[in-house]
């Protein structure tokens, strides 16, 4: 069984009653209930969804996303997109929260909540047409690259180049070179200070029935 995120947050859901989805599979099945205690463990940790698949799909869908929209693809975005708001003259702070902020804090909670289809429906007409128009062309200049990324993970090259690299004598002090280096960069400092700087006080709760909380459809 694969819990569909981080072992932070698969606590931090089972504890707050919100769960979260997972995938299951059985290979080899003695006793006959193999997919009946797959099935139980997954409802034991919150998962009021869990989907089949194999231990190949899975290991192979698993390590693509992380290389991909997960955490690779998603950094590498992140950074392109602030990079050239800076060379353009925008300050670290409106890079910043015009690349991270506004996705983390609520554009993407918005589509975790109702899909990305609601968010093209439920957006400025600029936010709609412009990325209505520009999505295909996001599409096309990644495609070449996850074609690459999933033929690497499906023939094993990747594993064989992580444990090559991770194997290396002196892979620790690269290691925390590469981490001290995305922490150190203009970028994140931004980020933390950004973060610093959010109300702490806990959220209220909204009425249901509030006016404009119900994107168009809903008001």
């Amino acid at each position: 069984m694969a819990p569909k995120g981080s072992g932070l947050n698969v606590r931090r859901n089972f504890l707050s009653g919100a769960g979260i989805n997972s995938s299951f599979a059985v290979h080899q099945d003695y006793t006959g209930n193999a997919e009946e205690r797959c099935m139980a463990l997954g409802i034991g940790i919150g998962s009021g969804y869990l989907f089949p698949t194999t231990f190949e799909k899975e290991v192979t869908s698993d390590l693509v996303g992380e290389r991909g929209i997960l955490m690779g693809a998603l950094a590498g975005v992140m950074e392109a997109q602030y990079d050239v708001l800076r060379k353009n003259g925008h300050s670290p702070s409106e890079a910043f929260n015009e690349t991270v902020e506004e996705l983390t804090q609520s554009l993407i909670r918005l589509v975790d909540e109702n899909g990305m289809d609601w968010m093209f429906g439920n957006c400025s007409a600029t936010a709609q047409r412009g990325a209505l128009d520009w999505a295909p062309k996001f599409k096309k200049a990644t495609m070449p690259v996850f074609k690459d990324l999933y033929k690497a993970v499906k023939n094993k090259d990747e594993a064989k180049r992580v444990l090559k690299v991770c194997g290396a004598k002196n892979y620790k002090e690269r290691l925390d070179k590469e981490l001290q280096a995305i922490h150190d960069s203009e970028m994140w400092q931004a980020g933390a200070a950004s973060r610093s700087l959010r109300p702490k006080g806990k959220a209220k709760e909204i009425a249901k029935g509030t006016k404009g909380i119900g994107g168009r459809a809903g008001n």
